[in-house]
């Protein structure tokens, strides 16, 4: 029994081999799988992401401002973590900063449990976010 759900961002990024050879790439983070997650961790993923590009609206200097996938995915775990956002956490007693014990990281979509609420995308690029079937829901 569950809730299970997985989030991830990408990003289209250009790369260069040489004067001539440009070629566009997708860079994707890896995917946060949360077992109680339900609906409400990619709703709460999407709002700090739109919250993030907001604030750093030409500021693209380091790799979070360039917003890059893996680096945003980071920072998400870190401000969930001091926001306290899940209900779920262990925080108890002698382990108080301790994360809940359902969330953990894939390589990607496939690499983990979001048999209940599917796999949510955020797409930088674009400000959007998909679920697996593609079809964008915010």
């Amino acid at each position: 029994m569950g809730d299970r759900v997985s989030i991830s961002f990408r990003k289209k990024e250009e790369t260069y081999g040489g004067p001539t050879e440009a070629k566009t790439t997708l860079e994707e983070s890896p995917a946060l799988f949360h077992h109680w997650g339900g609906t409400e961790l990619p709703k709460v993923a999407f709002r700090w992401f739109k919250k993030v590009k907001e604030d750093t609206e030409g500021k693209r200097s380091d790799p979070f401002t360039r917003l890059e996938p893996r680096n945003l995915m980071v920072q998400l775990i870190g401000t969930l973590a001091r926001e306290k956002w899940d209900q779920y956490s262990t925080g108890t007693g002698k382990h108080d900063t301790w994360m809940t014990h359902s969330l953990y990281l894939g390589k990607d979509s496939a690499d983990g449990d979001n048999s209940d609420n599917g796999h949510y995308t955020i797409d930088v690029d674009e400000s959007r976010m998909y679920n697996d079937k593609g079809e964008s829901i915010a």
